[in-house]
Parts: structure tokens; C-alpha cells; sequence
């Protein structure tokens, strides 16, 4: 610094001149002991290095090392596409586990769509009875049933007065029986008795009427079906009707039924209970004339569902009848439920609920034909496989043998029909969906390639050890 000197005054003023030696000096320390920082946090993380470098110059590649690189792509690259594959079936997959139903108080939903070729809708009867003592007959509320050509099998084109005949019979004649029991109410009802007795009195009860026949020695059976105090009881009894011939007819919809075990049938005659009873009501001679073939083009319990998901083994089932298999018959499917719940990833919430099964079955011919020989033994008779059926309908002989014998046939006491005895297991089998995520893949293929590369490391340096005390051994 130079002092400046005034000659107005006594002041003096000073002037601080930068001194820019001394500021660079300090700049440099600053910067080198930056730099010193630096070197350092590098030599640290250098230390930390595991993977050591070798100049390229001090390589040294073998044949031998060639030929293990070729081998080791090539089993790296096998081994990558495995996993691949391996991944996207795990994705895929599912997983089932078996668990108990609580859903046996529920109904449930039977879809069902079967053809019968040659029975016409008008003898087609759907009953169901189950173990509950629950039964329904002749269920049509929910069914639809189309008439079909016998010959082209399409359906047929419907008369105006058809279109108007009642559905359901049997709700046709519950309306009629509710009537008659509202009118046999009122305090002036006097039920007739039918000719029986004398004009003004009167007969109230259907045993009444009955009764009075029988004193009469008339036959009371005539009073059946005509007798309003019958009908109204419940006690009327219809005269069966003989089979239409010359049509089919297709049977869909769905049904309700209780999760129980049971059976639901299409049999010859109508069913009604009676005493407590389900029988069937048809003219045994007209037996023959019940055909009961049929295609069963759908059958499933529950909700329906993907067939991606589910798969309903009795669809696409189809059975014929001929002479040579008994004319007709009762076939019998022999189903287990088993109840499942489907879900889309494990541990969803969103389920559905419904049920796959499994059969087998059984079929007995209405007509058994019998060969007539002295020496012939029914007892060490084997049934064998019929090539229609595939199961047991015994071999057909025709009316006269080679040998001379004559054949007959014998009716089996049995109600011809199609029948489904099905069963509900107690446990519920819930399947869902097993998913493998993308970073398991990755993490499987890292540990393929990284142990691919130690195993090559290894046989590639126990070939250059050896390879090197060849060498030294032969003075090379």
C-alpha cells in the first residue's frame, strides 16, 4: 500500500492494492486438496473391485478355450429357451385345492338340451325326485320343447290351434281342481252322485261317490277322472294314452333343483305320486313303441362357464336304439358332482361357483333275445360288448341258427326311459390360477448364464494348467 498525501489538508487517504500471487496460491491448495479427496474416494472404491482386469496384451487364448466358449453358448442358449418354456406353462398352470362345501342349502341350476329323435313332444315328461322327498313332475315352466321332423329332424311347422294348447297339463289341471274347491266351499254345495242315488241327495267326498257305486254294484273305476269330488281330492285317475308316432322332439332350457342327491328321467307314461309313490301310468303292450334315443347336445350343473374352464363330458353323448338292441330300453347315467369354484389369480375375491362331474352308465334292453337249446346254460352266459353300445346288451341270435336252434325273445320288467341319478360330493375342489412373475424368470436365468460362465472358467483353466505342464515337460 503507498500513502497518497493531500496538500488541501492533513488527510491522508489509502488505496488496498489485490495482491494476485497470494490469491492464486490459495486457489491451488484449495483445488489439490480437492483433488486429494478425490484420488482417495477413488482408491477406496478401487480397493472394492472384485472383478481384476488383465491387460490385453497378457491374455492368452487357446483352441481349447474356443471350442468350451462354442459348447458353452450353445448350452446357455438351450437352457435359456427351457426356462422360457418352463415359465410360460407355470402361467398357465392352475392349482386345485379341495375344501369343504357349505353351499348344500342352495339350489342348483341343471342346463340341459337334448334331442330325441323319434318320441314326440306330447309323451315327453320331465320328473324329478331327490332324497329330500322333494319331487316336481312333468317340469315344462323352464323347458322348451320344438317339435321335429322324424325324417329330416328340423322342426315342424306348427298349427295355429297347437300354438294355443297349454304348456303345462299340470298346472291346467290344478286350476281346474282349485275351482272345484272353492265351489265345494260354500254352505249350498251338494256334490251329485252320479246317478247313484236318488234325486236330492247328495254325495260331498270323492269316497262318497265310491261308495255308493259300490252299493249300487257298479263299477266305481268309471268315476275316475270324471267325478268332480275325485278331481278335486286329487284322486282322479287318467286313462293312458298310447305313443304318437311319426315325430321328434328337442328338449332344452334349465331346471332348479336342490342340492341333494336324486334323479331327474324322461320315462314312458305320466308320472304322478300316488300314495306317497312316483309311478309312471302307460299300457305295458305300448312299451315297445317308446324309442328312446337320444343326442344329448348340452348337460351341465351350475352356472354355465368357459369351456376353456370347464368341459362337459356327456356332450356330444349320442344312443340309438335297433332291434337288435331290445327295440328299446332304459339308459341309466350315473353322475358325481363334484362342486368347484373357479378363481382368476389366487387369493381373488371375484369366484364363480359351479360344478363339473363324472358318469358312467348303464343301459337294459326292453326285448332279451334267448336261444332255445337243451344244452345252452344262461348261467355261464357271458354278456358280450354290443358294437353299437359298447356295454353288455347279450349277443342277438336271429329266428333260426345255423344249427338249427329256434330263438325267442322275453320282455324285462323295466320302464323304458332316460335316466340321471346324480350324487353331490361334500367337498368343493377350488382352482385358480398359478402366476409366476417376470423377475423369478430373470433371476433364474442369471444364475444359468453366471453358472455356465464359472463351470467354463473352470474346465477352460484345468485344460491351460495341463496344457502349460505338457509344455514345460517337453522343454518347449
Amino acid at each position: 500500500m503507498q500513502p497518497i498525501s493531500s496538500t488541501s489538508g492533513t488527510i491522508r487517504h489509502r488505496t488496498v492494492v489485490k495482491n494476485e500471487s497470494s490469491y492464486s496460491s490459495a486457489n491451488q491448495n484449495n483445488h489439490n486438496d480437492n483433488d486429494n479427496g478425490k484420488k482417495l474416494k477413488q482408491k477406496v472404491v478401487r480397493n472394492l473391485d472384485f472383478f481384476q482386469k488383465v491387460e490385453r496384451d497378457y491374455t492368452v487364448k487357446t483352441e481349447h478355450g474356443g471350442l468350451i466358449t462354442i459348447i458353452g453358448y450353445i448350452i446357455m442358449s438351450i437352457l435359456v429357451i427351457s426356462e422360457l418354456y418352463n415359465w410360460l406353462d407355470l402361467s398357465q398352470s392352475t392349482v386345485e385345492n379341495v375344501i369343504v362345501d357349505t353351499s348344500l342349502g342352495k339350489k342348483m341350476q341343471v342346463n340341459i338340451n337334448i334331442t330325441f329323435p323319434a318320441l314326440a313332444c306330447v309323451d315327453l315328461h320331465v320328473d324329478v325326485m331327490d332324497v329330500a322327498g322333494d319331487s316336481q313332475i312333468n317340469i315344462e315352466d323352464t323347458l322348451k320343447k320344438r317339435r321335429l321332423d322324424i325324417n329330416t329332424g328340423q322342426p315342424k311347422n306348427i298349427d295355429n290351434d297347437d300354438e294355443h294348447e297349454p304348456a303345462n297339463r299340470a298346472k291346467t289341471e290344478q286350476e281346474k281342481r282349485q275351482i272345484l274347491l272353492e265351489a265345494a266351499q260354500k254352505d249350498d254345495y251338494c256334490g251329485p252322485c252320479y246317478g247313484s242315488k236318488d234325486i236330492g241327495d247328495c254325495c260331498q267326498t270323492c269316497q262318497d261317490v265310491m261308495k255308493a257305486y259300490k252299493e249300487k254294484r257298479w263299477n266305481p273305476d268309471v268315476l275316475m277322472g270324471i267325478a268332480e269330488q275325485c278331481i278335486r281330492e286329487g284322486k282322479s285317475e287318467h286313462k293312458p294314452k298310447r305313443m304318437t308316432k311319426g315325430e321328434g322332439c328337442n328338449l332344452s332350457g334349465y331346471m332348479s333343483l336342490n342340492r341333494v342327491a336324486g334323479n331327474f328321467h324322461i320315462a314312458m307314461g305320466e308320472g304322478v305320486e300316488r300314495d306317497g309313490r312316483h309311478i309312471h301310468q302307460f299300457l305295458p303292450e305300448d312299451a315297445g313303441n317308446f324309442n328312446a334315443s337320444h343326442v344329448i347336445h348340452e348337460l351341465s350343473f351350475g352356472p354355465k362357464v368357459k369351456r376353456i374352464l370347464q368341459s362337459n363330458v356327456l356332450d356330444g353323448v349320442s344312443k340309438f336304439v335297433t332291434h337288435d338292441n331290445g327295440e328299446t330300453g332304459l339308459f341309466q347315467y350315473f353322475i358325481k358332482i363334484v362342486p368347484t369354484i373357479y378363481k382368476k389369480d389366487k387369493g381373488d375375491s371375484n369366484t364363480i361357483e359351479t360344478n363339473r362331474f363324472f358318469f358312467t352308465e348303464r343301459y337294459r334292453p326292453l326285448m332279451k333275445h334267448l336261444i332255445d337249446d337243451e344244452h345252452y346254460d344262461l348261467g355261464t352266459k357271458k354278456s358280450e360288448p354290443d358294437k353299437n353300445w359298447g356295454y353288455g346288451a347279450g349277443k342277438v341270435a336271429g329266428a333260426h341258427s345255423p344249427h338249427g336252434h329256434h330263438s325267442h325273445s322275453v320282455r324285462n320288467a323295466i320302464l323304458p326311459g332316460v335316466f340321471f341319478i346324480y350324487d353331490i360330493y361334500p367337498f368343493a375342489v377350488e382352482i385358480s390360477h398359478e402366476r409366476v412373475s417376470f423377475t423369478h424368470l430373470i433371476i433364474r436365468i442369471m444364475a444359468l448364464v453366471g453358472g455356465i460362465y464359472t463351470i467354463m472358467g473352470w474346465v477352460d483353466g484345468l485344460l491351460f494348467e495341463r496344457e502349460k505342464k505338457n509344455t514345460n515337460r517337453n522343454g518347449y
